[in-house]
Protein backbone atom coordinates (compact mmCIF):
# COMPACT_ATOMS: atom_id res chain seq x y z
CA UNK A 1 0.00 0.00 0.00
CA UNK A 2 2.82 2.24 0.83
CA UNK A 3 4.53 1.19 -2.50
CA UNK A 4 1.32 2.29 -4.65
CA UNK A 5 0.71 6.19 -2.38
CA UNK A 6 4.15 7.07 -3.77
CA UNK A 7 3.66 5.54 -7.05
CA UNK A 8 0.38 7.89 -7.31
CA UNK A 9 2.49 10.90 -5.86
CA UNK A 10 4.60 10.21 -8.08
CA UNK A 11 2.40 10.21 -11.33
CA UNK A 12 0.37 13.17 -9.64
CA UNK A 13 3.60 14.97 -9.14
CA UNK A 14 4.78 13.85 -12.75
CA UNK A 15 1.21 15.12 -14.00
CA UNK A 16 1.44 18.88 -12.29
CA UNK A 17 4.91 19.51 -13.98
CA UNK A 18 3.48 18.65 -17.47
CA UNK A 19 0.09 21.03 -16.79
CA UNK A 20 2.78 23.34 -15.80
CA UNK A 21 5.29 23.32 -18.86
CA UNK A 22 2.20 23.11 -21.09
CA UNK A 23 1.11 26.70 -19.72
CA UNK A 24 4.30 27.77 -19.98
CA UNK A 25 4.49 26.44 -23.17
CA UNK A 26 0.90 28.30 -24.35
CA UNK A 27 2.40 31.92 -22.80
CA UNK A 28 5.14 31.80 -24.56
CA UNK A 29 3.20 30.90 -27.79
CA UNK A 30 1.11 34.70 -26.64
CA UNK A 31 4.35 36.72 -26.35
CA UNK A 32 5.71 34.98 -29.51
CA UNK A 33 2.54 36.24 -31.34
CA UNK A 34 2.74 39.32 -29.67
CA UNK A 35 6.52 39.99 -30.93
CA UNK A 36 5.65 39.15 -34.36
CA UNK A 37 2.34 41.25 -34.74
CA UNK A 38 4.28 44.23 -33.49
CA UNK A 39 7.05 43.16 -36.07
CA UNK A 40 5.01 43.47 -39.02
CA UNK A 41 4.38 47.54 -39.04
CA UNK A 42 7.64 48.51 -38.08
CA UNK A 43 8.43 45.91 -40.98
CA UNK A 44 5.95 47.57 -43.48
CA UNK A 45 7.19 50.97 -42.69
CA UNK A 46 10.83 50.30 -43.15
CA UNK A 47 10.08 48.51 -46.65
CA UNK A 48 7.76 51.97 -47.69
CA UNK A 49 10.73 53.77 -46.28
CA UNK A 50 13.23 51.72 -48.68
CA UNK A 51 11.02 52.33 -51.44
CA UNK A 52 11.32 56.34 -51.19
CA UNK A 53 14.91 55.84 -50.91
CA UNK A 54 14.96 54.29 -54.63
CA UNK A 55 12.50 56.62 -55.99
CA UNK A 56 14.63 59.32 -54.68
CA UNK A 57 17.68 57.80 -56.55
CA UNK A 58 15.82 57.30 -59.57
CA UNK A 59 15.05 61.21 -59.16
CA UNK A 60 18.75 61.95 -58.34
CA UNK A 61 20.12 59.63 -61.45
CA UNK A 62 17.81 61.13 -63.66
CA UNK A 63 18.77 64.34 -63.25
CA UNK A 64 22.40 63.70 -64.01
CA UNK A 65 23.70 63.97 -67.42
CA UNK A 66 26.66 64.61 -69.34
CA UNK A 67 27.84 67.12 -70.20
CA UNK A 68 27.15 67.80 -67.04
CA UNK A 69 25.92 71.36 -67.95
CA UNK A 70 22.81 69.86 -68.95
CA UNK A 71 21.65 68.41 -65.54
CA UNK A 72 19.47 69.27 -63.32
CA UNK A 73 21.42 70.03 -60.16
CA UNK A 74 18.53 71.95 -58.30
CA UNK A 75 16.57 68.02 -58.49
CA UNK A 76 19.73 66.45 -57.65
CA UNK A 77 20.08 68.46 -54.23
CA UNK A 78 16.51 68.57 -53.95
CA UNK A 79 16.45 64.41 -53.33
CA UNK A 80 19.70 63.80 -52.26
CA UNK A 81 19.29 63.61 -48.81
CA UNK A 82 16.51 60.64 -48.90
CA UNK A 83 18.38 58.85 -52.35
CA UNK A 84 21.38 58.36 -49.41
CA UNK A 85 19.32 57.68 -46.28
CA UNK A 86 19.40 54.32 -44.47
CA UNK A 87 16.94 52.35 -43.05
CA UNK A 88 17.28 49.44 -41.21
CA UNK A 89 14.74 46.44 -39.61
CA UNK A 90 15.35 44.76 -35.77
CA UNK A 91 13.24 42.47 -34.89
CA UNK A 92 11.72 41.67 -31.77
CA UNK A 93 14.29 38.58 -30.26
CA UNK A 94 11.81 39.50 -26.72
CA UNK A 95 10.37 35.62 -26.36
CA UNK A 96 13.19 34.10 -28.74
CA UNK A 97 16.04 35.05 -26.16
CA UNK A 98 13.97 33.98 -23.78
CA UNK A 99 13.34 29.88 -25.05
CA UNK A 100 17.22 30.26 -25.91
CA UNK A 101 18.01 31.11 -22.41
CA UNK A 102 15.26 28.98 -20.17
CA UNK A 103 15.65 25.98 -22.43
CA UNK A 104 11.88 26.23 -23.28
CA UNK A 105 12.59 25.08 -26.81
CA UNK A 106 11.86 21.43 -25.02
CA UNK A 107 8.10 22.97 -24.13
CA UNK A 108 7.75 23.24 -27.88
CA UNK A 109 5.81 20.04 -28.04
CA UNK A 110 4.97 21.03 -31.99
CA UNK A 111 7.96 20.39 -33.97
CA UNK A 112 6.45 22.53 -37.05
CA UNK A 113 6.22 25.18 -34.93
CA UNK A 114 9.52 25.30 -33.29
CA UNK A 115 10.93 24.48 -36.52
CA UNK A 116 9.48 27.59 -37.80
CA UNK A 117 10.84 29.98 -34.81
CA UNK A 118 13.91 28.64 -35.70
CA UNK A 119 14.01 29.08 -39.42
CA UNK A 120 12.90 32.73 -38.20
CA UNK A 121 15.20 33.45 -35.87
CA UNK A 122 18.25 31.71 -38.03
CA UNK A 123 16.96 33.91 -40.87
CA UNK A 124 16.72 37.54 -39.23
CA UNK A 125 20.24 36.39 -37.60
CA UNK A 126 22.21 35.29 -40.94
CA UNK A 127 20.37 36.22 -44.21
CA UNK A 128 18.84 40.11 -43.37
CA UNK A 129 21.89 40.88 -41.12
CA UNK A 130 24.40 39.70 -43.86
CA UNK A 131 22.01 41.35 -46.59
CA UNK A 132 21.87 44.74 -44.86
CA UNK A 133 25.70 44.37 -44.68
CA UNK A 134 26.56 44.04 -47.92
CA UNK A 135 23.69 46.68 -48.83
CA UNK A 136 26.46 49.56 -46.80
CA UNK A 137 28.93 48.34 -49.00
CA UNK A 138 27.47 50.24 -51.78
CA UNK A 139 25.99 52.66 -49.56
CA UNK A 140 29.76 53.50 -48.25
CA UNK A 141 30.83 53.43 -52.24
CA UNK A 142 28.19 56.34 -52.62
CA UNK A 143 28.66 58.71 -49.75
CA UNK A 144 32.23 59.67 -50.49
CA UNK A 145 31.81 60.34 -54.02
CA UNK A 146 28.91 62.76 -53.22
CA UNK A 147 31.28 65.15 -51.32
CA UNK A 148 33.01 64.77 -54.40
CA UNK A 149 30.72 66.36 -56.97
CA UNK A 150 28.29 68.00 -54.81
CA UNK A 151 28.73 70.79 -52.05
CA UNK A 152 27.66 69.57 -48.26
CA UNK A 153 27.15 72.90 -47.52
CA UNK A 154 24.14 72.77 -49.65
CA UNK A 155 23.02 69.59 -48.80
CA UNK A 156 23.29 70.37 -45.39
CA UNK A 157 20.95 73.61 -45.27
CA UNK A 158 18.60 71.55 -47.12
CA UNK A 159 18.68 68.66 -44.43
CA UNK A 160 18.25 70.98 -41.81
CA UNK A 161 14.82 72.44 -43.54
CA UNK A 162 13.47 68.97 -44.53
CA UNK A 163 15.78 66.57 -42.80
CA UNK A 164 15.32 63.24 -45.53
CA UNK A 165 12.17 64.26 -47.37
CA UNK A 166 12.55 65.70 -50.33
CA UNK A 167 12.85 68.95 -50.57
CA UNK A 168 9.63 71.07 -52.88
CA UNK A 169 9.62 72.86 -55.95
CA UNK A 170 8.65 75.83 -54.30
CA UNK A 171 12.31 75.46 -52.81
CA UNK A 172 14.05 75.64 -56.41
CA UNK A 173 15.19 79.90 -56.54
CA UNK A 174 16.44 79.01 -53.05
CA UNK A 175 18.33 75.93 -54.15
CA UNK A 176 19.87 77.77 -57.34
CA UNK A 177 21.12 80.62 -55.47
CA UNK A 178 23.28 78.37 -53.50
CA UNK A 179 24.62 76.47 -56.23
CA UNK A 180 25.65 79.44 -58.32
CA UNK A 181 27.43 80.49 -54.73
CA UNK A 182 28.90 77.18 -54.61
CA UNK A 183 30.85 76.43 -57.60
CA UNK A 184 32.61 72.84 -57.44
CA UNK A 185 36.50 74.23 -57.96
CA UNK A 186 37.37 71.05 -59.92
CA UNK A 187 38.47 71.02 -63.82
CA UNK A 188 35.41 69.71 -66.08
CA UNK A 189 37.16 66.51 -67.57
CA UNK A 190 37.37 65.51 -63.54
CA UNK A 191 34.33 66.78 -62.21
CA UNK A 192 32.60 64.94 -65.25
CA UNK A 193 34.50 61.98 -64.30
CA UNK A 194 33.71 61.86 -60.70
CA UNK A 195 29.85 62.45 -61.70
CA UNK A 196 29.81 59.51 -64.05
CA UNK A 197 31.22 57.14 -61.05
CA UNK A 198 28.95 58.85 -58.53
CA UNK A 199 25.73 58.44 -61.02
CA UNK A 200 27.19 54.91 -61.49
CA UNK A 201 27.34 54.29 -57.70
CA UNK A 202 23.72 55.49 -56.74
CA UNK A 203 22.73 53.12 -59.90
CA UNK A 204 24.48 50.00 -58.13
CA UNK A 205 23.27 50.71 -54.76
CA UNK A 206 19.61 51.08 -56.31
CA UNK A 207 19.91 47.84 -57.58
CA UNK A 208 21.02 45.86 -54.98
CA UNK A 209 18.15 47.43 -53.04
CA UNK A 210 15.48 46.06 -55.64
CA UNK A 211 16.64 42.62 -56.14
CA UNK A 212 18.39 41.50 -52.45
CA UNK A 213 16.80 43.68 -50.22
CA UNK A 214 13.64 43.65 -51.49
CA UNK A 215 13.79 39.93 -51.75
CA UNK A 216 15.33 39.50 -48.05
CA UNK A 217 12.17 41.56 -46.70
CA UNK A 218 9.71 39.63 -48.91
CA UNK A 219 10.99 36.66 -47.41
CA UNK A 220 11.26 38.00 -43.60
CA UNK A 221 6.92 38.99 -44.40
CA UNK A 222 6.41 35.30 -45.70
CA UNK A 223 8.17 33.21 -42.63
CA UNK A 224 6.43 36.11 -40.34
CA UNK A 225 3.11 35.26 -41.64
CA UNK A 226 3.88 31.29 -41.39
CA UNK A 227 4.91 31.30 -38.22
CA UNK A 228 1.78 33.50 -36.97
CA UNK A 229 -0.60 31.17 -39.00
CA UNK A 230 1.26 28.20 -37.62
CA UNK A 231 0.97 29.27 -34.05
CA UNK A 232 -2.74 30.10 -34.14
CA UNK A 233 -3.97 27.16 -35.94
CA UNK A 234 -1.83 24.65 -33.18
CA UNK A 235 -2.80 26.49 -29.97
CA UNK A 236 -6.10 27.73 -30.75
CA UNK A 237 -5.40 31.19 -30.46
CA UNK A 238 -7.23 33.49 -32.38
CA UNK A 239 -6.85 37.75 -32.23
CA UNK A 240 -8.85 38.77 -29.10
CA UNK A 241 -7.56 35.74 -27.28
CA UNK A 242 -4.14 37.03 -26.27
Amino acid sequence: MLFLAVFCGFLAENQREHMIEHQREKQYMITMLEDLKADIPLLNGTINNWNDVSKSIDSVAEAISFPIASSDLTKVYRHINEALNVWSFTYNDRTITQLKNSGGFRMIRNKEVAGKIIAYDQFNNDAVRNIFLFHSKFYENATPLRSKVLAENIITEIYNLYENTPAPYSANPWIDSMIKKNNIPLPNEMQTSQMFEFRNSLIALKRDYDSNMTWGYEQLKRLMNELIQVIQKNYHLEENSF
